[in-house]
C-alpha cells in the first residue's frame, strides 16, 4: 500500500513529487543495492558465511541541479510531512520499471479478461522464448492489465513489444476513476516496441496500465514497462519486485538546498527503501 498521511479525516498519499517536465528525477542519479552477509567464527577456526535475506535495501542519490522554486518547495513539503527520516512515502524509481512480473502475464498481479487465453514460451525480440501469445477468445474487448498504487496526477509512459501474424491491432491504455488515455496501433509480423504517454490529471491513488485486444485478436506480447516520465527508456525486466517503492524514506536528517540564481536551486537528495 502507498504511504498516507491523515489530513482532516482524509488520508493523502505521501509521494515523492514529479518535476514540472514530467520527469521522475533530475540527473545524475545513483542507485545502489546493498546486501548484508552474516559470518560466524567457529571454535575450530573455520568461518561460516550466510546471506541475511531480510537485510537488502535500495538507495538512491539524486543530485538535482536546476530545480525551480516550486519543485524545491514540493520536495521540502514532503520532507516536512514525513518528519525527515521518520515516516515512509511512495517513491517511483526513476531507474526502474513500475510494473511487477513484466514478462509473466499469467501471474496474479495481472488483471486479465476472463476469456483471454495466454500461451507462454513464444520467441521474443531478443531471440529467447520469454514472450506470451495472447488470444481474445471472447466477443468483446478484453485486456491484459495491471493496477498500481500511484498518483493519477503524474505523467506516465507505458511501453511494450508487440507483433501479430494476422491483421490484428492492439490498444495501449492508461486509466483511473474518471479518466482514460488510449492509443490503437496496427500490427505486423515484426516485433515493434509501442509506447503511450499521458497524464490522467485525476486526484486518484491508483492507475491501471496495459493492452486491450479486440474480439478474436491474437498478438504476441513481451516486456511491458511503465515509467513516471514522458518517454520510454531501456527495458528493465522485473520479478516480484517493482519500481513502486511504498516504504521509501529520506536518508538524511535535512536537505541542503543551494540557490544558484533566480528560481534555480541545487539539492542532493538521498532516499532508501528496504528490500531488493
Amino acid at each position: 500500500m502507498a504511504s498516507k498521511e491523515e489530513d482532516g479525516g482524509q488520508e493523502l498519499m505521501l509521494v515523492f513529487p514529479q518535476l514540472v517536465t514530467g520527469a521522475a528525477a533530475l540527473y545524475p542519479l545513483t542507485k545502489r543495492l546493498a546486501r548484508r552477509t552474516v559470518f560466524n567464527d567457529l571454535s575450530d577456526g573455520s568461518t561460516v558465511f550466510l546471506e541475511d535475506p531480510d537485510a537488502p535495501a535500495l538507495d538512491w542519490e539524486i543530485r538535482a541541479k536546476g530545480l525551480t522554486a516550486a519543485e524545491g518547495a514540493a520536495i521540502e513539503a514532503l520532507f516536512d510531512a514525513t518528519g525527515g527520516r521518520w515516516k515512509t512515502f511512495t517513491f517511483l524509481d526513476p531507474a526502474g520499471n513500475l510494473l511487477a512480473r513484466s514478462e509473466e502475464f499469467d501471474a496474479a498481479v495481472w488483471s486479465n479478461g476472463p476469456l483471454m487465453q495466454l500461451t507462454t514460451g513464444i520467441t521474443d525480440p531478443f531471440g529467447t522464448t520469454r514472450a506470451t501469445r495472447a488470444v481474445n477468445a471472447g466477443f468483446a474487448v478484453q485486456g491484459v492489465m495491471q493496477a498500481l498504487a500511484v498518483p493519477g496526477t503524474f505523467q506516465y509512459c507505458l511501453s511494450v513489444w508487440v507483433k501479430s501474424q494476422a491483421e490484428s491491432r492492439v490498444t495501449l491504455a492508461l486509466s483511473t476513476a474518471g479518466a482514460i488515455v488510449t492509443r490503437a496501433f496496427a500490427l505486423s509480423g515484426t516485433w515493434m516496441r509501442l509506447s503511450l504517454s499521458g497524464n490522467l490529471a485525476e486526484s486518484t491513488e491508483d492507475v491501471t496500465f496495459g493492452v486491450q485486444l479486440d474480439a478474436g485478436a491474437s498478438v504476441d506480447l513481451f516486456g511491458m514497462q511503465v515509467e513516471a516520465q514522458p518517454a520510454a527508456s531501456a527495458y528493465k525486466r522485473t520479478g516480484a519486485g517493482c519500481g513502486v517503492r511504498s516504504n521509501a524514506r529520506f536518508d538524511d536528517d535535512r536537505i541542503r538546498v543551494t540557490a544558484q540564481g533566480t528560481d534555480v536551486y541545487d539539492a542532493v537528495i538521498r532516499i532508501t527503501s528496504a528490500g531488493s
